[in-house]
């Protein structure tokens, strides 16, 4: 594989629902748990609501995006997010390295960035504390009550 395989930048609505229709079962699990089952409505939701958004593709296809949407725009908290496609997981030098220069940017606009992540996932709990994420114990949240981690970023 050379770098010209791998792209960034800002999706678009077909390439959201692109991924959308393929995400990682974990993220399917997590996003029916906390919004209900129109997995295609909650991520053009999260790509529309974003200030910023941002996708990794491989070879033209995207495999995985990113972005905060405002929650306090005024105290600047914002709700970060991420999904992926199995095919992220191939490529995780890559991803990494664009999500983390993702969070680094997006802590230089906002104080502060927060989500839940399924108790169970195990992977994507393991990337956050990576990335720089406090990883809070797990509560019930979401539609069914499942142990879900807060999870936070904060500038420095």
């Amino acid at each position: 594989m050379v770098d010209s395989d791998f792209s960034y930048r800002t999706p678009i609505q077909e390439e959201l629902i692109y991924l959308a229709d393929h995400l990682r079962p974990e993220d399917v699990r997590e996003l029916v748990c906390m919004t209900g089952p129109d997995i295609r409505a909650e991520v053009l939701r999260c790509g529309s609501n974003s200030d910023k958004c941002y996708a990794c593709y491989y070879k033209g296809v995207i495999i995985a995006a990113f972005g905060v949407i405002p929650y306090n725009p005024i105290a600047r908290w914002g709700i970060i997010w991420m999904l992926a496609t199995p095919e992220a997981g191939k490529h995780k030098l890559y991803t990494g390295k664009w999500t983390r220069r993702g969070v680094k940017a997006f802590l230089e606009d906002w104080e502060y960035l927060f989500n839940y992540v399924d108790a169970g996932n195990d992977e994507t709990i393991k990337w956050l504390k990576w990335l720089g994420a406090k990883v809070h114990e797990p509560k019930p949240y979401g539609l069914y009550g499942n142990m879900y981690h807060l999870f936070e970023f904060r500038r420095d």
